[in-house]
């Protein structure tokens, strides 16, 4: 099991709420008797029954917690958790170089290739200049021709 602080955190926060509720449902039932005919005797049926529920609720994400905690589940296979570089090292996996990517779009841009020229236009979409802006030739970035 690996258990570390922000998850030993993480169950104590998830048994707070459970706590409460807890304590609420020993003193409701204490105080209809401690029995079920007790409580619903003096008209507490409907909070034990929301406060059970409301309880329940808050008990699946610590259930998973603790479930995730104790099998792993969480893990991806083939994965160890002592993968992070170490300063200095250089990663044999491939990476996304944005710089690159950027570059390679404004040469793109520069030479005209994704951007058709203005053409005339006649009528009335013309300006002064008798130029309008070219029209997308289909949805989404690529045209369908």
């Amino acid at each position: 099991m690996n258990f570390s602080l922000g998850k030993t955190l993480g169950v104590i926060a998830g048994l707070l709420p459970l706590l409460y509720i807890g304590f609420m449902l020993r003193h409701f039932v204490g105080v209809g008797g401690g029995s079920i005919d007790g409580i619903v005797g003096i008209g507490l049926g409907p909070t034990v029954i929301g406060l059970s529920i409301v309880g329940l609720l808050f008990a699946l994400p610590l259930i998973i917690k603790l479930l995730r905690a104790a099998t792993g589940v969480n893990r991806v296979p083939g994965k160890s958790f002592d993968t992070a570089l170490k300063p200095g090292e250089v990663s044999d996996e491939p990476s996304f170089d944005a710089d690159a990517v950027f570059a390679n779009y404004m040469r793109k841009r520069d030479q005209g290739g994704d951007v058709p020229p203005a053409q005339p236009v006649t009528g009335e979409f013309a300006d002064d200049a008798g130029f309008a802006p070219p029209r997308p030739s289909g949805f989404g970035r690529k045209g369908l021709g």
